[in-house]
């Protein structure tokens, strides 16, 4: 599926019986690296409910696919939304940080859009996310000056756009 690879690590798609797996690694994910956020940071950002129809909202034609250990446990996950080009989500488990998963599935999602056809990939990532930041960059993702800005929950959110060639 990609040439990245972790040891103890396989990709797979997501199933719906994923969706509480994903949510919890995306709120540890979330307190590890975006203290930035305050106490935004410290209470899960979505509901069960709200993972279950993110799921589902991820079937094909769109791309969801979990990393999972030895154990068949998430430790990670990507979205991918090839009819825009756009690499949607991408969260690692802290404990599993260091392992390569992040390049794994990075690298899966890229695969992903260029099978579909797309000839370059966008993203969004927070501005303050200096570990996101420097994994994309290292995988070939640039700013391209494009800023996308939210209010989540009472909190304004800057999000650089990052592209990179396929």
């Amino acid at each position: 599926m990609t040439d990245e690879t972790a040891p103890g690590i396989r990709l797979r798609r997501a199933e719906a019986s994923d969706a509480q797996a994903i949510g919890a690694v995306f709120d540890a994910a979330v307190r590890e690296g975006w203290g930035y956020l305050g106490e935004l940071a410290r209470e899960p950002m979505f509901s069960a409910a709200e993972w279950d129809k993110d799921v589902a909202d991820h079937a094909p034609p769109n791309v969801l696919l979990v990393a999972t250990d030895e154990g068949d446990r998430v430790v990670g996950f990507t979205a991918a939304h090839p009819k825009d080009c756009e690499m949607y989500l991408l969260f690692v488990d802290p404990a599993a940080a260091g392992r390569g998963v992040g390049r794994m599935l990075l690298a899966a999602a890229d695969n992903a859009l260029r099978a579909a056809g797309c000839s370059e990939a966008f993203l969004y990532t927070h501005e303050q996310n200096a570990r996101a930041l420097h994994v994309y960059a290292s995988a070939g993702y640039r700013p391209d000056g494009s800023v996308r800005e939210s209010d989540f929950r009472g909190t304004m959110m800057r999000e650089l756009r990052l592209v990179k060639r396929l």
